[in-house]
Parts: C-alpha cells; structure tokens; sequence
C-alpha cells in the first residue's frame, strides 16, 4: 500500500522542526523539503529529528531559482554545476537517495545546446557515484525536459510527475505517456488548470490540496496504475493557495491534508480493483 507524504507547507512560517512533528502527529509516513545550501538551513538537524520521529526523509528538492544556468553554459554554468555537487552531498551525508530537479525556470529560457546536455550528464554521473537519483520534474511547456529525459539514458536517474503542473501548464501533454516508465516520485496538488487559454502562468501553480481544484482524480489513478506505482503518494502544498487555508491551524491544515491521502490512496485501490476485473 502506498505511503502517504507531504512536503513542508509552502507558505507557512512555522520552524521546521515544529512543521516535522505535526507532519508525523497529522499521519504522515514522511515528507520533502526545498533546500539550496543557505547555512540557515539547517539540514543534518532536520534529518535527525526526521529519524527520531520515524519519519522517512523522501527527497530533496534543489533549488529552482537559478536553473537555467546549465543552460547557460560557460563558466557560469560550471560553477552552478559545482554548486548542485554541494547540494548532492549534503543528500548523501544524510541519507536522502532522490533529488528532484528543474530543468528550467519560467517561460523562456537558453535553448537546448550540447554544452549544456554534458553539463547535465556531469551532474548524473556524480549524483549516482554518491547514490543520489536526480529525478527530473515536468514544468512550463519548453523542450529541454525531453531532451534532458532523452540525453539522460541511465535508468538510476528519472522522473518526478508533478501532476498539478501537468493540469496549468500542460494539459495537452500526457506526461506520463512520455515519462511514466521512468517514474520516482510524485508532487501531487490541485489548481484551477490554464486560467487564461494561450498564456502559461506561473501564477495558475496554486498548490491547492487535492480535490479543491479541477484535477480528474480518477485520471491520476489510472495513470499511476498502469505503471504499477508503489511509491509513496507525496502532496506539494500551499497554505497560500487558498484564503481559507489561512483561517485554519496549521494542525487542522495538516489534518485535512492526510484525508486528502488517503482518498487518493483509496480511489488508486478502488481503480485498480476494477480495471483488473474488466
């Protein structure tokens, strides 16, 4: 049976620490969290606390804000290059065996050149030489994803399925279809789909809990059944996505997160009890 995960909520200002103990007391088997290397983040101590709680430490997720600089290339992608290094040993160094990546960062970016691929593949083959798998997360609708997934053959490496972004940026584009055989992990949130038909928004990526949005859930199930996918179901949410999540406790918050779940968990059973029965 799957796990059910969350990362650390988007949005909120309590600690870490604190947000790891009500994650556990709300049901939650593990969780994720965003880390880019600052000293005020503290990661070991966050690891540690995780395994005193007997929460699994999924995965990371690199950071974002720069991520076209491999495209870029050079020296400036070099140096990025060295950064991300530092960003998979602190993976190694506390167990965490996944991290999640963004091949790009907003609409546009440098385009897909072979500098840039090789760069790529230097990332992969230090990552595995510490047993970190870099899962590539899907995002706005450019092509250096797919080359990326094609460029990056070796099946240690894969796929991390964010569904809502799927829903707001490319509704038009089955991505685990494209992806599904290579698939690791999950980022599962809800959102209102494209807003505004012909213009990509990073705005319509609203994080929502699962079933206040437009998201068929049933789709989501099916398309995780037909790869048979045993991992955990991990949720990517934002108490800023909605007025009314900030009228509640974060406690309460994460308590309707776990429901969220485990309906999911429920409705994967339910789908797959009746597509092995047609």
């Amino acid at each position: 049976m799957n796990k059910i995960h969350i990362s650390t909520v988007i949005g909120s200002d309590v600690p870490v620490e604190t947000q790891l103990k009500l994650i556990k007391n709300a049901g939650f088997s593990g969780f994720f969290l965003t880390y880019s290397g600052t000293p005020e983040e503290k990661i070991d101590q966050w690891a540690e606390t995780a395994q005193k709680l007997g929460l699994e430490f999924e995965t990371v997720h690199g950071p974002f804000v720069h991520a076209n600089r491999l495209w870029e290339a050079g020296e400036q992608g070099k140096e990025y290059l060295g950064y991300l290094k530092g960003i998979i040993d602190a993976c190694h160094r506390i167990a965490v065996d996944k991290l999640i990546m963004h091949v790009t960062v907003g609409n546009t970016a440098p385009p897909v050149s072979a500098e840039g691929l090789n760069l790529f593949s230097q990332l992969c083959g230090y990552a595995k030489d510490q047993n970190v798998q870099i899962c590539f997360e899907n995002l706005e609708p450019l092509p250096h994803i797919d080359a990326v997934m094609a460029h990056i053959t070796d099946p240690f490496h894969g796929f991390c399925w964010d569904c809502g972004h799927n829903a707001c940026y490319t509704p038009h584009i089955d991505m685990m279809a494209k992806f599904g055989s290579r698939l690791k992990c999950l980022h599962i949130h809800d959102n209102l789909g494209v807003t505004q038909p012909g213009n990509i928004d990073y705005r319509d990526d609203r994080h929502f809990l699962p079933f206040d949005g437009i998201i068929d859930w049933t789709w989501f199930a099916d398309k995780l059944n037909q790869v048979d996918y045993q991992g955990p179901l991990t949720l990517e949410v934002s108490i800023n996505g909605k007025p009314d999540y900030k009228e509640i406790s974060l406690e309460e918050y994460l308590s309707m997160a776990y429901e969220r779940g485990c309906r999911l968990r429920e409705l994967l059973l339910k789908r797959k009890g009746l597509n092995q029965n047609l």
